[in-house]
């Protein structure tokens, strides 16, 4: 009995040590499964929350839910993951598969009869265990390319049932190859107080990354001395079998003299912490570079749950004449991985006093922080910044078109986590131009955008979540609506759809109505190819007959366009 007990054990623990959950799912398709992305992958402002499984270039692969269950939740947006299907499982668990091309038919036609009902392309249904009922395998949906994606695939996630937390869906046992272990690109080490240097300067040292006898290393050449309070970054990716794509790695280990003093795991996360990437990441390198480094220390306002080693924040402090050895491991979860090792010779030499230059003022990361300098405010919220600030604010000229200077608001390079509220005054006294006033932001490339805002008691006042060159604009033109097959009237009689795109010079589109025959009917938006497209639906409008098109689109400030003629069909 007690060898039964041990053996037991014994198994059990294997199995923590693989790593792998002991839950077998069906394949989500029925193609093999090559990734152009995986969970924890670093994007904009988000990690990714499942992993994206390539079809083959194409739409229309029939997709499959991977437990019995029950379809939960359907929802239609124009972004995001744009049609997309969610199934409870018994096993405590829901799957999510996104950017789907179509519903299988009574899924499609249960979701157009609300659209219709509601009178709306976007939906987002939360249905009953009894309305669609699944078996383990049962297909759901063609694979496509809608909402956000750039490109056709299959976006599919497995979450905790309970709490909706996305976990890594490469601990499921999904048939998915990787013999490749991860490889690293760039190395960067940076003071992280005034007191810091790096081979002699206060700057940030940064350098690719070669191979010898199988471990990562700065090349022979460079030297690297230093003192003070550091941090490390790296530039890491893994990558699977039948891919090129750069994936995000397992989990970052870093040692100094061989004492582990940093470790994260990529196994789950919730959304509401998905934003604390941008303390995650070097958020500098990302905005001059579009370098997607990870920090191996932890700022102080970074409130993510990977992070399971934590030795004085994972920052590295040299204080003595001597050679510090550091090592980074990157791990897969198929348990490759990859190590970086290099020295840094301790310098106590002291730099000159730092003098700060500039008007500023220093922003605390745990305080509410306001500033006032008319016409401007700004208010920042406490816990919106992830660590203390040095805010610069400066003034430069109109251009572009902008009622008002523009006034460069902070940092580009430093990230904010919790929108913050700008105000700008304006002279604009006609009630009928107040309403069609914005903030507006000019970038780095000289391209002007709107950060949105509204008119309120003599200031136009906009929630913002980056910082930035700002001012006043005003929007009074309205979109453009343009068929892509020249004008509408005309026999249209054998076509399957109808399509325009729809385009507006700043605000943004907000709202698309189509009527035909004065009945609403459903227009479908793609957002990223300005596309609104319908396709004829016999079952509601009559064949081989004449009839009237209005077509209405609006901006965000009100400005709409009408789009008006008559066709057969």
């Amino acid at each position: 009995m007690r060898r039964l007990i041990l053996f037991t054990l014994i198994q059990l623990f294997i199995v923590q040590l693989s790593g792998q959950n002991s839950y077998s799912f069906h394949p989500p398709v029925n193609i093999p499964m090559y990734l152009s992305g995986n969970f924890g992958e670093i994007r904009s402002d988000h990690f990714h929350s499942g992993i994206d499984i390539k079809t083959q270039g194409t739409v229309g692969h029939h997709v499959f839910s991977v437990e019995k269950g029950y379809v939960s939740r359907i929802k239609v947006q124009a972004n995001g993951y744009g049609k997309s299907i969610y199934v409870t499982h018994p096993n405590g668990y829901t799957s999510v598969y996104g950017h789907l091309d179509r519903y299988r038919d009574d899924m499609a036609e249960y979701v157009k009869k609300v659209q219709y009902k509601r009178e709306s392309h976007s939906v987002d249904l939360y249905l009953e265990p009894g309305v669609f009922q699944l078996e383990q395998g049962e297909f759901l949906a063609y694979s496509g390319n809608t909402g956000g994606s750039s490109g056709p695939h299959l976006h599919f996630e497995i979450r905790t049932a309970s709490n909706q937390h996305p976990t890594n869906v490469l601990k499921y046992n999904f048939d998915i190859k990787d013999q490749r272990a991860p490889k690293f690109h760039s190395l960067f080490i940076y003071p992280l107080d005034q007191h810091g240097q790096i081979n002699g300067t206060r700057e940030k040292f940064s350098s690719s990354l070669v191979i010898d006898n199988g471990i990562y290393t700065i090349p022979w050449t460079t030297k690297v001395s230093a003192s003070g309070r550091l941090g490390i970054s790296v530039e890491v990716f893994d990558y699977l079998n039948g891919a090129s794509n750069r994936c995000g790695v397992y989990s970052l280990e870093f040692y100094i003299d061989d004492q582990l003093v940093y470790r994260h795991l990529m196994d789950e996360f919730a959304f509401s912490e998905t934003r604390y990437v941008n303390a995650h990441i070097d958020y500098e390198e990302r905005t001059r570079n579009s370098t997607k480094a990870h920090r191996l220390h932890r700022l102080p306002n970074d409130r993510l749950r990977i992070y399971d080693v934590l030795e004085n924040s994972g920052e590295l402090l040299i204080n003595e004449e001597r050679s510090y050895k550091m090592i980074i491991v990157a791990k897969d979860v198929a348990g490759n991985q990859s190590k970086l090792e290099f020295s840094i010779s301790g310098n106590i030499k002291q730099l000159p006093e730092y003098q700060a230059t500039g008007p500023h003022m220093i922003m605390k990361y745990n305080e509410s922080n306001t500033f006032d300098q008319d016409p401007v405010s700004v208010s920042i919220p406490k816990n919106a910044l992830y660590e203390d600030m040095k805010f610069i604010f400066e003034e430069a000229p109109p251009s572009h078109g902008s009622l008002t200077d523009f006034y460069h608001i902070g940092n580009e390079e430093i990230p904010v986590h919790l929108p913050y509220i700008l105000s700008i005054k304006t002279e604009v006294t006609n009630p009928d131009l107040q309403n069609k006033l914005l903030i507006v932001n000019l970038n780095d490339e000289n391209e002007l955008s709107s950060a949105g805002g509204e008119f309120s008691d003599g200031k136009v006042t906009a929630r913002l979540r980056s910082f930035g060159k700002y001012a006043i604009g005003i929007d009074t033109i309205a979109p453009e609506i343009k068929p892509i097959e020249g004008e509408m009237n005309g026999n249209r009689t054998g076509r399957k759809s109808i399509k325009f795109i729809i385009t507006d010079e700043l605000s943004d589109i907000d709202k698309y109505e189509g009527y035909i025959d004065n009945q609403w009917v459903l227009f479908e938006y793609d957002l990223k190819n300005d596309l609104l497209v319908y396709d004829f639906d016999n079952e509601r409008i009559k064949m081989n007959t004449e009839h009237e098109l209005e077509l209405y689109v609006t901006d965000s400030k009100g400005n709409a366009s009408l789009y008006h003629t008559k066709f057969t069909w």
